[in-house]
């Protein structure tokens, strides 16, 4: 049992144990946070017999951060002076899901299978699946997704809502202070990925993207060998993402298909999952010139895309991405100077090189032939999908630490989104950063012939 609590906030140090007041400086001692309202909810001012002796002294330095784990604790036991090890493993994180059907339902089965995640409430316009939902999962039920956010016993929500409802919905989370967890893509435009991102940092909050690529152990052992050097440095890389949807697919839903309400097609919705994993392995794209055309589908946006990249890294890449080719599939080949590597499907071969292609060049004869060999990468090709993402965003907040997809990072694959869009419809080569406002007359002039609505 621990003694001692080191409790923080503002720029103020409270320590306190049974007998008298301490200064908390070991190691050994664990830093426990409580935000303002919580520790004048709790244990000030009203006098508590057990804990005799709190006194205030300004630690100017220190810059804290709310802990779940602690404000949970003394929520539940106000007045208590002891905590065990076992108290502490067992704080969860309250969560409420925003947007029931799809993709909604998928969240929750994630919520119900993590241990350091607990489902407190869901939010849907709709009666009917809002309390179907409700029953089955005996959590309560909100109509007003705000009214849920008030709610003290609620510390991170899921966005599962449609693209055009993300960024307003989430701004607003964390105006009630909830971490957020929002489905990709996180915003339709990047000017709105940009405020979403300022809003977290601004209140210290955690905000993750739904990228569940990520957590496919071979993808990770693919990002290993890279980071390690083991293809050399990167100069070529060609991207071919073929995600076949039907015309019923966009008819089902009157919000998809249409700039105002989905945002874009093909990319928005689609590729970039694998633009997310394309970025998170090879790096971040500099420049980029892009012709995107709808082919065949009744709809707005675009079902083909064809693009030409310059990486900040030096390498160049080509990327092609369609919504109506057969068979699905993603195709993904990295060159590098030491060997290439091959994601096809299930299929992940590195091919090594018994020397650099720079030798090779150099020092070989006028028909010399590189000796190689193909070795399948290990891992598994199957990854845990949204429980292993909910896992993680759970114990970022528990842990005080950035989860595996940080606002950040689903910003970047938001704004290759927009600047393969923003080339098309402008006709020239977009640089990165790209121009916000650029981008957003243009969403602006096409959502203004939209069908849709926002």
């Amino acid at each position: 049992m621990y003694q001692l609590f080191n409790l923080h906030f503002s720029a103020y140090s409270f320590a306190l144990d049974s007998r008298r007041l301490v200064t908390v400086t070991s190691s050994a001692i664990p830093s426990l946070a409580i935000n303002e309202k919580a520790l004048a909810k709790n244990v000030a001012p009203t006098p508590v017999p057990t804990i005799p002796n709190l006194t205030v002294s300004p630690i100017l330095d220190h810059h804290p951060k709310d802990c779940l784990v602690c404000i949970k604790i003394f929520k539940s036991h106000p007045h208590l002076s002891t905590i065990s090890l076992e108290e502490l493993s067992l704080s969860k994180v309250g969560f409420g899901v925003i947007g029931l059907k799809g993709v909604g339902r998928t969240h929750i089965n994630a919520i119900m299978n993590v241990n350091e995640a607990e489902l407190v409430a869901v939010a849907d316009i709709k009666e009917e699946i809002g309390r179907e939902v409700s029953s089955r999962f005996n959590v309560e039920w909100h109509r007003d997704y705000e009214e849920m956010l008030k709610r003290e016993d609620i510390d991170a929500v899921t966005i599962c809502t449609p693209h055009y409802l993300h960024h307003p919905m989430a701004m607003k989370a964390l105006e009630y202070g909830k971490n957020v967890l929002v489905e990709k893509p996180m915003a339709i435009r990047v000017s709105e990925a940009d405020e979403m991102v300022m809003s977290a940092r601004r209140r210290d909050l955690k905000l993750g993207v739904v990228f569940q690529y990520r957590f496919i152990p071979v993808y990770r052992e693919v990002k290993r060998m890279i980071e390690g050097g083991e293809l050399g440095d990167i100069y070529r890389v060609c991207m071919e993402i073929c995600t076949f949807r039907s015309q019923p697919y966009y008819d089902r839903d009157p919000w998809r298909g249409k700039w105002a309400t989905e945002g874009g097609g093909v990319l928005i919705n689609q590729a970039i999952h694998h633009l997310d994993l394309l970025q998170w392995l090879v790096g971040k794209p500099s420049k980029l010139q892009a012709w995107v055309d709808t082919v065949l589908h009744n709809i707005e946006v675009e079902d083909m895309v064809n693009s030409m990249v310059l990486f900040e890294n030096g390498a160049y890449g080509v990327i092609q991405a369609s919504s109506i080719d057969l068979p699905s599939k993603m195709r993904l080949e990295i060159s590098g100077d030491r060997g290439k590597l091959i994601i096809d499907g299930n299929d992940v071969r590195r091919m090594t090189l018994e020397r650099t292609v720079r030798e090779y060049i150099t020092k070989g004869e006028i028909w010399t032939r590189p000796s190689f060999k193909w070795v399948e990468v290990e891992g598994d090709r199957r990854g845990p999908g949204h429980t292993a993402v909910i896992e993680d965003f759970a114990k970022a907040i528990l842990e005080d630490r950035e989860p595996m997809v940080p606002g950040e990072d689903g910003r970047v694959s938001l704004e290759i989104v927009n600047a393969m869009i923003l080339s098309s419809f402008e006709g020239r080569a977009v640089k990165f950063p790209i121009d916000r406002e650029a981008y957003d007359r243009l969403m602006d002039r096409l959502s203004s012939k939209s069908k849709g609505h926002r």
